[in-house]
């Protein structure tokens, strides 16, 4: 149903777009809503066969391999080689952990969680319901501008987010949901708090309709 909704909106000029926005809330409005992804820190754990493919791969090139005599290949290291050696050596050691610091002392709001994963943005009100972030659209405003608009307002000034193709992934009702990819910043929100989560942790924080439309809508995501 999203995949189906996703590229007929896509498949709409701007206009014919507005015109289906206006008339799915009966008249009402529609309501803009932004589905902010963090990408992947670090790679996704291996499947079997690719751990095997790999070792495989390492061991051919291990046994063709040929070490030279020491006393053509060592040089001593200076202290500004060693010095950037080390550095090196703790920034591969620091990405190449799947546990970030949220992981460690359960801070869902922290994007230091879930490295190997996408991650989703939902924002909690004072009342302790979740939500995306969304506010009202009343077109002729462009949509892009609205968006832009509402991030700053519900997420903090500082968050900065690119904004995913040019139509919505799918609606909800007169709900629309564009994608976006955080960039950088951290998120304040306006009220409430906010938590950082993996597709699954949002479609159960949302609940009903929606989070079964925005798993599916994770799903498609390339």
């Amino acid at each position: 149903m999203a995949m189906a909704m996703a590229s007929r909106l896509r498949s709409l000029p701007v206009a014919g777009l507005r015109r289906l926005c206006s008339s799915s809330s009966g008249g009402g409005g529609a309501t803009l809503s932004a589905l902010i992804e963090r990408l992947p820190v670090v790679t996704p754990e291996l499947g079997e066969w690719e751990i095997e493919w790999r070792e495989a791969r390492e061991a051919l090139v291990v046994s063709r391999a040929k070490v030279y005599d020491a006393e053509f290949t060592l040089a001593e290291e200076g202290p500004e080689r060693t010095r950037a050696r080390r550095r090196l050596e703790q920034v591969v050691e620091s990405m190449g952990g799947r546990q970030g610091v949220g992981d460690t002392t359960g801070d869902e709001s922290s994007m230091d969680r879930k490295l190997a994963e996408r991650v989703y943005l939902l924002l909690q009100a004072e009342d302790g319901s979740w939500g995306l972030p969304q506010q009202a659209w009343a077109p002729p405003a462009r949509a892009r501008d609205g968006l832009q608009a509402l991030i700053a307002a519900s997420c903090g000034e500082a968050l900065q987010a690119h904004q995913v193709g040019n139509t919505p992934a799918a609606h909800l009702g007169n709900l629309f949901v564009w994608r976006f990819q955080h960039v950088q910043g951290e998120v304040v929100p306006a009220a409430g708090t906010h938590a950082w989560l993996t597709k699954q942790e949002l479609a159960e924080r949302l609940g009903g309709p929606l989070g079964a439309l925005a798993l599916q809508v994770c799903d498609t995501l390339p």
